[in-house]
């Protein structure tokens, strides 16, 4: 495989893969910073960590990576007005976003799944950083999540889920596996 591959193609090909949608915040002493991510993950059940990559030219970039405590909401379906408001520039991104009032560190109100994470660790990687946080506190809420897909948000609906689960109990040919 040679090393030809387009930016573009490489993009393309990226936006194919359907991820979840999260805002990372932190508390600085001029105030809660936060942005939209769709690069977030598990990395460890023992000890509990999660991962969240962060692009260098980010405007919270050297903030975010100096915070000892974030918090990260994975935001539902009818959220996707706060995915927008968080990646834009030059405005302030907590104007009329709810914050759970009890949280140690910025949380969205109402996301279907709040972390507060502790600083575990950071990797360089190309135009980004990942920031590894080890879980200290989890809560979730039902909901349908926020989606990101082909460049665009979007939602999920449970109904796809069962019928994917039924689709995969039949062989090729249509007969049960």
């Amino acid at each position: 495989m040679g090393t030809s591959e387009s930016n573009e193609a490489f993009r393309d090909a990226l936006a194919r893969f359907a991820s979840g949608v999260v805002i990372g915040a932190a508390s600085t002493p001029d105030g809660p910073i936060g942005f939209t991510a769709s690069a977030f993950s598990s990395l460890s059940l023992e000890p509990p960590l999660v991962l969240l990559c962060v692009a260098k030219k980010a405007s919270v970039y050297a903030r975010f990576m100096q915070a000892d405590f974030v918090g990260i909401s994975v935001l539902q379906a009818d959220q996707r007005w706060i995915a927008e408001q968080f990646a834009r520039h030059g405005v302030d991104r907590f104007q009329g976003v709810p914050l759970r009032p009890d949280a140690a560190v910025p949380l969205i109100d109402g996301a279907i799944a709040q972390l507060e994470c502790s600083r575990h660790g950071v990797l360089d990687a190309g135009d980004h950083t990942i920031f590894t946080g080890r879980v200290l506190e989890s809560r979730t809420l039902p909901g349908r999540p926020l989606v990101h897909y082909a460049r665009a948000f979007g939602g999920f609906s449970a109904d796809t889920l069962d019928r994917a689960r039924n689709d995969q109990t039949r062989s090729p040919a249509g007969g049960e596996a």
